[in-house]
């Protein structure tokens, strides 16, 4: 991961590059949301008529009419999944998401043609849904995407696949790519254990037998559902293949 900073300023970038490492780059920056942003993020979506994907009753709704092709081909978009959300944009030029919860938030711009800040259209759509106040300074990080999977820390039961997704700029693709069931920001995996899972994980179970859980999964979650006493291991769904395949 390279050292270099941006220090961007709302409305005004400074941007310095030297030679490009082996992986693909992207920025990176933290963002702490405004009191309260997260959670009137629905009601500030309507009023813009930025189309929304949200989970109710355990269940992911696109707006009537769109699929989740037509959402993103749109240029803008929101998921929402409580406490979770990622706001998305889409052009020809840029790809900048912000994702997180009321704690914290990940600002990433995945790469075009070249490493340069969001565009202010991105910001002012976030500073329009309460997500960044006015005159937030953000320092933007240069990071790469390993070219081998990372190591799982030690004490984190997850298939390997399944921490490059937590940590990958680009959820979607990584998901897709990975080979991994997604469903909005959520993922189907298999854990492998004894005894009940935390009360805080049980709502995203889908079906239990013996030693194994299925379950549709926050991406920000599958830390914690790694690190639970009752998991030995959590991986992506076994695949069956047909015979002579």
């Amino acid at each position: 991961m390279s050292s270099r900073r941006l220090w961007w300023s709302v409305g005004i970038a400074a941007v310095a590059f030297g030679a490009l490492a082996q992986g693909p780059q992207y920025l990176w920056a933290e963002v702490v949301p405004p009191p309260r942003a997260v959670a009137a993020l629905a009601e500030k979506a309507g009023e813009l008529g930025l189309p929304v994907a949200q989970v109710k009753d355990g269940a992911l709704v696109f707006p009537e009419g769109l699929s989740e092709a037509d959402l993103r081909a749109g240029g803008a978009y929101l998921y929402l999944d409580p406490p979770f959300f990622l706001l998305g944009v889409e052009t020809p030029a840029e790809g900048a998401l912000l994702r997180g919860n009321a704690e914290k938030a990940e600002l990433i711009v995945v790469a075009r043609d070249a490493l340069v800040p969001p565009s202010e259209a991105f910001f002012d759509l976030a500073r329009a849904l309460g997500l960044l106040a006015p005159g937030t300074t953000v320092t933007l990080t240069v990071r790469e995407v390993p070219l081998k999977l990372p190591r799982v820390p030690e004490g984190t039961r997850l298939d390997p696949t399944l921490w490059a997704l937590v940590g990958h700029p680009d959820w979607f693709g990584a998901a897709r790519d990975y080979g991994l069931e997604r469903v909005g920001l959520r993922v189907r995996v298999v854990a492998e254990g004894s005894g009940a899972l935390g009360e805080d994980l049980e709502p995203y179970v889908l079906s239990s037998t013996g030693s194994l859980i299925d379950l549709l999964i926050p991406i920000p979650l599958l830390p914690r559902l790694g690190q639970d006493p009752a998991v030995r291991n959590v991986r992506p769904p076994y695949t069956p293949h047909p015979a002579g395949a």
